[in-house]
C-alpha cells in the first residue's frame, strides 16, 4: 500500500506541473501574434518542450506502474467488499486508456515547422491530456480508499480554525470545479469528494457532511440552467457551509453515451446561462429573472436546513460570481465569500427583484452615479466611496478576485453595473496581453448601447429555440439578417463610425490581425462590386485570431485564472 501511495502522489504530482506547463505555453502564445515578438520565443520553445518530453514519458512510466500495483494490491478488505478492488482496476485501466489513446494520438502537423507553430501544437498536445479526466480518475482511487479506511490517515494535532478552507485558493478552487466535472463523481456520493478535499488540504477530518443540490432540491433549477451545490461541515465542532455557484462554461457530460445527446445538452445549458447573461446582467431587464429567483429559493432552504449558528460561505465563478454578489446584496446571506473573474451586479436588475431594498431617492441617486449620460462610465476610487455610501452595507467580506484583463471586466463598464465587497486584481509583471478590458476608450454609449440592444434583440429572436439545432440555426439567421441590413445601411456615417470603431476596438484586443479600414462614400465606390460579400468588402474580417478567442477563453475558466491566485493582488 506505501508504494501505492507514493505512485499515486507522484502522478498526481506530475498532472500538476502539466497543468503548470499548459499556463506557461497559454502564456507566452500572444508572442506568436506578430513578427517582433514571436523571435522570443525560440528559446521560450526550447524549455517548454523539453519540461513536457520529461513530464509526458514520467506520466506514462507512472501510469503502468500504478495500473500494476494496483492489480497486485492485496489487502484483508478485499475479501471483506468483493467491489473494492474491481473498482481500482478499473479507475487505473481508465487512467492507461487516456494515456495510451494520447500517445496514439496523430496530431496534425503545421504545415510550416515555425516556432509559432511548435508553441500551438504543445498546447494542442497538452489539452489531448484531458487533465481533468485525468485528475477525477485519479481522485476517485483516492475517494474509494478513503471511504473504506484504506488510506492512511495523519492528522495534524492543531484544532480546525473558522474560515480557514475558505482562504485556501486550492480548496475554493477545486469545490468550484467539482460542479463542472461532477459527472466524474457520478458512482459517489459529493460528500465523499469533500471529505477527501478537506483532509488534503487541513489534514483534518470533517465529523459531520452532507451536500443539498439545487437541481434535486427545486425542480425550476434545471428548466431555467441554474446550477448550485451547498456543503455543510462540521469540524471540530466548527460549522460550516460553502454553497458553490456554477459559471457559464460549455462543459460536456461524458455520462451522456450519445454524442448527439452530449451536444444537445451541453449547447443548451449554455444557452439557458446566456440568455439569463445577456437580459439579466447586460441589459438589467425583467425579461428572464428566472435563474435569480431560484438562487433565493437555493439560499431559503439552505438556511431553513443547516444547523443553526454555521457561518455561510458563498463561492461563484463568472455567472456564479454574479448570484453571490447579488444575493449578498439583496439578501445578506453570507457570511463571507469569494467570487472568482465574477459578472457583476446590475442595479436595475436588483430594482425588478427588490425595489424596496433602497428608498426611490437612493435608487435615483445610484442611477445617477452608475449611468454613462457623460460617455463615461469607469468605476474609480473616488466613485467607489459615493456608491459604498449609499449602500446598507459595506460588503468587505466578499471577495472578488480577477485577472484583471479577463473578459467578464467589459461588463463592469456598462450602465448600472457595479461590484459590492473588495476586487482583488491580478496580473502578471512584463506581459504582453493585447485584450483591452476598458471598451470605453473605443467606444462611446451610443455604441456601448447598441451591442446591448444587439444581443438583448438576438436572445429575444432565440426565445422561442427548444432544441439545439433551433438555437444554432435561429442564430445564424439572426446573424445574416443583420449583416445584410448593415451592408445596406453602411454609407450611413454614424452606421459606418459605429462599425469601424467596433472592429477597431476587436482588433486592438487581438481579436484580428489586420487593422480594419474606415468605410465611407470613396471607399464604397472603389469596390463597387461589394455589398456582395463581407469578406471583400472587409478583408480585415479575413483575419481573425481563433488563437486570441481561445485564450480569452481559457484565462477566464478555473483551468487557467487559477494559477493567477498565487501572486500579489492589487486591492481596490
Amino acid at each position: 500500500m506505501k508504494e501505492l501511495l507514493s505512485t499515486l502522489n507522484r502522478l498526481n504530482h506530475v498532472y500538476k506541473q502539466i497543468d503548470l506547463l499548459n499556463f506557461r505555453a497559454h502564456k507566452d502564445l500572444p508572442l506568436t501574434f506578430n513578427k517582433a515578438d514571436s523571435k522570443q520565443l525560440l528559446p521560450k520553445n526550447k524549455r517548454l518542450q523539453f519540461s513536457y518530453s520529461y513530464l509526458n514519458k514520467e506520466k506514462t512510466r507512472l501510469t503502468n506502474l500504478l495500473l500494476n500495483q494496483v492489480i497486485d494490491l492485496r489487502v484483508p478488505e478485499f475479501s471483506l467488499n468483493k467491489t473494492i478492488h474491481p473498482q481500482l482496476i478499473d479507475k487505473a485501466l481508465k487512467l492507461k486508456n487516456i494515456d495510451e489513446n494520447h500517445s496514439k494520438q496523430k496530431l496534425k502537423r503545421p504545415s510550416r515547422d515555425r516556432k509559432i507553430n511548435k508553441l500551438k501544437q504543445l498546447i494542442d498536445k497538452i489539452e489531448d491530456e484531458n487533465l481533468n479526466l485525468c485528475h477525477g480518475y485519479l481522485n476517485q482511487i483516492y475517494v474509494i480508499l478513503l471511504t473504506h479506511h484504506l488510506l492512511p490517515i495523519e492528522l495534524r494535532k492543531e484544532p480546525y480554525q473558522a474560515g480557514e478552507l475558505l482562504h485556501d485558493n486550492d480548496f475554493r478552487t477545486k469545490l468550484l470545479q467539482f460542479d463542472y466535472d461532477r459527472y466524474l463523481y457520478e458512482e459517489f456520493k459529493p460528500e465523499n469528494y469533500l471529505r477527501f478535499l478537506i483532509y488534503m488540504r487541513v489534514h483534518r477530518m470533517p465529523d459531520y457532511v452532507k451536500s443539498y443540490d439545487a437541481r434535486e432540491i427545486i425542480p425550476e433549477a434545471a428548466e431555467c440552467g441554474f446550477s448550485g451545490i451547498a456543503f455543510e461541515i462540521s469540524i471540530d465542532g466548527l460549522k460550516e457551509c460553502y454553497v458553490t455557484f456554477k459559471g457559464t462554461e460549455v462543459n460536456v457530460d461524458y455520462t451522456v453515451s450519445s454524442r448527439s445527446k452530449r451536444f444537445e445538452k451541453a449547447v443548451l445549458e449554455t444557452y439557458k446561462d446566456w440568455d439569463y447573461n445577456v437580459n439579466a446582467i447586460l441589459v438589467g431587464s425583467d425579461k428572464n429573472l428566472s435563474q435569480l429567483n431560484v438562487a433565493r429559493d437555493f439560499m431559503r432552504y439552505i438556511e431553513d436546513n443547516i444547523a443553526s449558528q454555521t457561518l455561510i460561505y458563498g463561492l461563484g465563478h463568472s455567472l456564479g460570481g454574479h448570484f453571490v454578489q447579488t444575493l449578498q446584496l439583496m439578501d445578506y446571506c453570507f457570511d463571507a465569500g469569494y467570487t472568482l473573474n465574477s459578472a457583476p451586479v446590475n442595479l436595475k436588475l436588483i430594482q425588478h427583484v427588490k425595489p424596496t431594498l433602497f428608498s426611490d431617492d437612493v435608487w435615483k441617486k445610484l442611477f445617477a452615479l452608475t449611468d454613462d449620460n457623460d460617455n463615461v462610465k469607469f468605476i474609480t476610487p473616488e466613485l467607489r466611496q459615493q456608491i459604498n455610501r449609499l449602500l446598507p452595507h459595506d460588503y468587505s467580506q466578499i471577495i472578488n478576485e480577477v485577472f484583471e484583463q479577463d473578459m467578464t471586466q467589459v461588463f463592469y463598464e456598462l450602465p448600472f453595473t457595479i461590484w459590492i465587497g473588495q476586487k482583488w486584481e491580478y496580473n502578471l509583471s512584463n506581459w504582453k496581453y493585447p485584450f483591452k478590458n476598458h471598451p470605453r476608450a473605443y467606444l462611446n454609449s451610443g455604441e456601448v448601447h447598441a451591442y446591448q440592444k444587439f444581443f438583448e434583440q438576438l436572445f429575444a429572436y432565440l426565445s422561442s429555440s427548444n432544441t439545439s439545432r433551433q438555437v444554432l440555426r435561429n442564430s445564424v439567421s439572426f446573424i445574416r439578417l443583420r449583416t445584410r441590413i448593415l451592408l445596406n445601411n453602411i454609407n450611413d456615417p454614424q452606421t459606418a463610425k459605429y462599425f469601424f470603431d467596433y472592429s477597431n476596438y476587436l482588433y486592438q484586443s487581438g481579436a484580428f490581425n489586420d487593422q480594419p479600414q474606415k468605410i465611407g462614400q470613396e471607399f464604397i465606390e472603389q469596390n463597387n462590386s461589394v455589398i456582395k460579400g463581407s469578406l471583400r468588402e472587409w478583408p480585415f474580417l479575413k483575419s481573425i485570431n481563433t488563437d486570441m478567442f481561445k485564450l480569452a477563453t481559457y484565462f477566464h475558466v478555473i483551468d487557467g485564472a487559477k494559477h493567477f491566485l498565487n501572486r500579489t493582488p492589487n486591492k481596490l
